[in-house]
């Protein structure tokens, strides 16, 4: 279960990280369906008919209900029905309708569930509604969450969060995965299409704006470098969910033409932007993960991340810098891959060879084939 899922790619990593998983349980042997919500931001997308599919998935999406803030929907119904086709269900995301009913109704039925948070339980994304996600937690949550067979973090840091809680139940860290079908496609040279010199340094931000991302430091970062490094430009890429942007270009006006902020991309275009970049930077002020950081990683490009993020790799497999959350430390390691060339190359060979260790989803589903199968287990 999940609030939403694809084609709704407005909600950043969490949809993408579910129907990889998905497909990659899938050729693990896993009989999988989803159950979501036809929510797509502002959108709607349209409701099931008996029979759908994404991608290769069963799905249901079903229709958007009160209240919409939290993903209400009609999603009792098929969940009941799919629980009774299901050995264990497993939850993505809290704080919303389908999580409370999916819970509540996995109980009911005697099947063991599985949550993943997806850093809704890290501290700065209990700060933001920290009033009515307490209330949240103490009327609903908690229980949950304590029901639970187990719980599911994608990091360390997620899983260190999640265990200050201290809710009795078993964590596994279980990273999300990279789709290496894209990222080893044929190239598709973009930096034409934006009008990027080919010598150009390229940075890189690949994600939804949005103010926990701290595209101010970003910009500020990116400031300093460009003022003694002409041929450096700046991309953003990503849905402008906080209409953020126009906040971003007046503080980059005196470079404003070696900024580009091109909108979300997906796919293809994805893949094509992110094997055009010098660098990619990750600054946000948390993160569970970080899928555009492996991205960025399986597609040979080092990436700069701040300590907020957690990717303590950068620094032990020497593919990128993991850095202070300061605009300051951020353009320091700018300058360093700007002015060579051949490190940022050696680090870029060494951060694919890292993705491909790690993140392939098929690996990452027979881990968590093996977790439901203990879940299961322990269940009965």
């Amino acid at each position: 279960m999940s609030p939403y899922f694809p084609p709704a790619q407005r909600y950043g990593g969490p949809p993408a990280a579910v129907l990889g998983l998905c497909r990659g349980l899938q050729r693990a042997g896993v009989d999988v369906e989803v159950v979501t919500t036809t929510a797509d931001g502002p959108d709607t997308l349209p409701a099931s008919p008996p029979e759908q599919e994404f991608d290769g998935v069963p799905v249901h999406y079903a229709a958007r209900g009160f209240p919409r803030r939290f993903f209400g929907g009609r999603v009792r119904q098929p969940l009941a029905a799919a629980l009774q086709r299901a050995d264990i269900c497993h939850i993505h995301g809290i704080w919303n309708v389908p999580e409370w009913w999916a819970s509540h109704l996995a109980r009911a039925a005697r099947r063991p569930y599985v949550i993943s948070p997806r850093g809704m339980l890290q501290r700065h994304a209990m700060n933001r509604g920290r009033w009515r996600k307490a209330a949240a937690l103490a009327l609903l949550d908690r229980r949950n969450l304590r029901g639970s067979a187990l719980l599911h973090a994608t990091s360390r840091l997620e899983a260190d969060a999640i265990r200050a809680l201290e809710l009795g139940v078993p964590i596994a860290v279980v990273p999300n995965g990279v789709d290496f079908a894209g990222a080893d496609a044929p190239p598709r040279p973009c930096r034409a299409r934006l009008g990027i010199p080919a010598d150009a340094f390229v940075v890189l931000f690949l994600g939804r704006m949005h103010r926990i991302k701290r595209l101010d430091l970003l910009a500020d970062a990116f400031a300093a470098v460009a003022a003694t490094h002409p041929q450096a430009h700046l991309v953003l890429a990503g849905p402008d969910e906080e209409g953020l942007i126009a906040g971003v270009m007046r503080r980059l006006s005196s470079v404003a033409g070696r900024v580009h902020a091109i909108g979300p991309v997906y796919g293809a275009d994805k893949w094509a932007l992110l094997r055009d970049a010098g660098v990619m930077v990750q600054c946000s002020d948390s993160e569970s993960f970080g899928i555009a950081v492996a991205e960025s990683l399986a597609a040979g490009v080092p990436v700069i991340a701040t300590r907020t993020c957690p990717w303590a790799e950068l620094e032990s497999r020497d593919c990128g810098f993991w850095v202070d959350q300061t605009a300051p430390a951020i353009a320091a390691a700018m300058v360093v891959l700007a002015d060579d060339p051949v490190l940022r190359a050696g680090m870029g060979e060494r951060g694919a060879a890292f993705a491909r260790e790690q993140y392939r989803w098929d690996a990452i589903a027979v881990t968590m084939r093996a977790l439901y199968a203990g879940a299961v287990a322990g269940a009965t």
